[in-house]
């Protein structure tokens, strides 16, 4: 795939077919914007492309950089248009759209509630009338829902935040998965006979506290994991971490500065204070029980 800042975008050779839009987390309704603008281009022997920023105003992203240029490359996407929210926040929509023409892009693809340009004041309105007199085309994409959901980023956080890892899964189309290099911790885990990974995390999150069944990736393994959010009560923790038990992984100290990707599978229970360490050790058990057999019925994400 062919990364290109807007800023330095120039004429291309073969004309473009141009999905946009922030694609945060490429989620489920994203792909049918996606599969449109792959499958128009192939048809019209066009490049497959999108417009999407790399950085931009949100509470927490739903996947990396990284991830996503990775997810946009799975659905077929070989172009890459990319800016940073505040390089182009200035431009109005139409000086947008005339960059866009001028580098090739001859259809555009986008959501029904698409909005763009200074103050957002380009919408589909604006766009389509755009279109007869700059010479490309438009397709809209009508809503995409799930379980009577309208699939959106906003709407997967709100249910990440209130740790409703099922129903985010489900929007999303995939799991949920987080990235983060193994820090040293306070080597609690080890002593009470399940020695964590601690994570320093890529990007914010913002999950409900709590205890998930869900997978880590460690080089080329996946390992069941038990993954807890939030601080740690019983010891007084005070800042929110997240905590990884690879479960059957052998030598957890041989992780430090290891990056593991973590996936979400579903919440088992909330954080709360035990009474001693006995206590806490035999609820940890306890969890790890419960997620070995919810994950025994469930099928590992796909790599």
């Amino acid at each position: 795939m062919i990364l290109t800042n807007f800023i330095k975008i120039k004429k291309t050779k073969k004309e473009i077919v141009l999905g946009i839009g922030k694609f945060d987390g490429v989620h489920s309704g994203h792909k049918r914007i996606l599969e449109i603008v792959s499958k128009t281009a192939e048809r019209e022997g066009r490049a497959a492309g999108v417009f999407t920023f790399k950085t931009f105003p949100v509470e927490f992203l739903l996947c990396s950089w990284e991830e996503k240029l990775a997810l946009l490359k799975k659905e077929g996407i070989q172009r890459c248009i990319w800016s940073d929210f505040e390089d182009i926040a200035r431009l109005s929509p139409d000086e947008f759209l005339d960059i866009l023409v001028e580098a090739g892009v001859k259809r555009i693809v986008v959501g029904y509630n698409f909005r763009f340009g200074k103050e957002r004041r380009g919408d589909i309105r604006f766009l389509k009338d755009a279109a007869k007199k700059k010479g490309f085309s438009v397709i809209v994409m009508p809503p995409y829902k799930k379980k009577g959901k309208v699939v959106s980023a906003s709407l997967i956080r709100k249910v990440i935040k209130q740790g409703d890892i099922k129903t985010a899964n489900t929007l999303l189309g995939r799991y949920w998965s987080v990235s983060g290099k193994v820090i040293k911790g306070k080597g609690i885990g080890w002593k009470l006979g399940f020695p964590t990974a601690n994570l320093s995390l890529d990007k914010d999150i913002c999950v409900e506290d709590g205890v998930y069944a869900g997978w880590a990736l460690c080089g080329r393994r996946v390992f069941k994991a038990a993954i807890v959010a939030g601080s740690s009560p019983t010891f007084n923790g005070d800042t929110d971490k997240l905590e990884v038990f690879l479960i059957g992984f052998q030598g957890n100290k041989n992780l430090y500065n290891r990056q593991l990707q973590v996936f979400f599978y579903k919440k088992i229970r909330a954080q709360r204070r035990f009474e001693d360490e006995r206590e806490l050790q035999r609820q940890i058990e306890t969890d790890v029980r419960k997620i070995k057999s919810l994950l025994r019925r469930t099928l590992p994400p796909k790599l």
